[in-house]
């Protein structure tokens, strides 16, 4: 353990696209640290990381023991590897960021900046491991929180990068493949390149983000529903919401307005999710019929998720104040 008071901080899974993020974003928002140590499987170690201030070295991360130096660690790691770190339980404070495609669980709190409020936060205070939800359902919570309806549905449009780099490369080579004329698929391979699908995973994954968003919303609809297809883009996610509301008028939109962490485009402006893409912000834009919202937001998953993990070791491991 530190023995100033700064936190030591271990990044898990730091040649990943998210644990990439998480190293990037300790270094932009001046997160302090005593030492930061960066670990990988035995297949990514030994190499470096740069970011624009330093330069590190990647370790190999052997066994949970190898934590039991730190303060503080970020599990950018599968679920299975997660598993043995949080079970072990090696001593420092961990972030889990494999809970995002979890069922919540009273286990282990499941926080995000703009959804856990401050009395959650001070009640969550001696709590050794956290967990975040899935991007989509982060920002599908604070678009509930603003509109507040009675029934809601959402559409998440995923792109590769949230099944990390390898999924990511897989996308490259098929579609480079693909425009080469020589796409060769193994019989159980699922075409990425210039498609979109929704296989029994995906459904799967639907359904967790939306017990997520129904768990942690404090106005949560009496009927919603989610449905998840991947489409054949690198980086960022999009969502699509259709809420029928519970009261007239536009507070709504001012309720969205103010939430934490969403940029409103206005009116008319075009939305990509490319535009989102190395943006903090979730950009939402807006559009009233009848008695009902439809919402197209546009967001940064790995950043996302990478900025949710940092805001809660900003929040519970140095207790820096909270916007809320």
């Amino acid at each position: 353990m530190s023995t100033t008071s700064e936190p030591s901080v271990a990044v898990v899974g730091a040649t990943g696209a998210v644990g990439n993020e998480i190293v990037e974003l300790i270094a932009a928002r001046g997160f302090p640290h005593s030492r930061l140590t960066l670990f990988a499987s035995q297949s990514g170690a030994a190499g470096t990381l740069e970011t624009a201030q330093d330069e590190y070295l990647v370790e190999a991360l052997h066994d949970a023991e190898d934590l039991a130096a730190f303060d503080l660690a970020f599990l950018a790691v599968p679920e299975s590897v997660a598993a043995d770190i949080t079970n072990a339980a090696p001593g420092p404070l961990l972030i889990d960021l494999s809970g995002a495609a979890r069922n919540p669980s009273t286990a282990v709190p499941m926080v995000a900046p703009g959804v856990t409020t401050r009395a959650q936060i001070a009640q969550l205070s001696g709590a050794r491991t956290f967990t975040i939800p899935h991007p989509a359902a982060q920002v599908l919570t604070l678009c509930l929180d603003a509109l507040q309806p009675s029934t809601a549905t959402a559409s998440v449009l995923v792109g590769a990068s949230a099944g990390g780099r390898g999924a990511i490369a897989r996308l490259v080579d098929q579609t480079t493949d693909l425009l080469s004329a020589r796409l060769d698929l193994e019989e159980d391979e699922v075409q990425r390149a210039f498609n979109a699908f929704a296989r029994e995973s995906e459904r799967a994954l639907a359904d967790r983000i939306a017990a997520q968003a129904a768990a942690m919303t404090a106005a949560a609809p009496s009927a919603l529903t989610v449905q998840l297809v991947s489409i054949p883009i690198l980086h960022g996610t999009g969502l699509t919401v259709s809420a029928k509301l519970e009261a007239s008028g536009e507070q709504w939109l001012e309720n969205l307005r103010a939430t934490p962490g969403v940029l409103l485009i206005e009116e008319g402006q075009p939305l990509s999710i490319t535009d989102a893409v190395g943006q903090e912000a979730i950009q939402i834009s807006a559009e009233q019929s009848g008695a009902g919202v439809n919402l197209w937001c546009a967001f940064d998953n790995t950043r996302l998720a990478a900025l949710t993990a940092v805001w809660i070791a900003e929040t519970f491991a140095i207790g820096t104040p909270v916007a809320n």
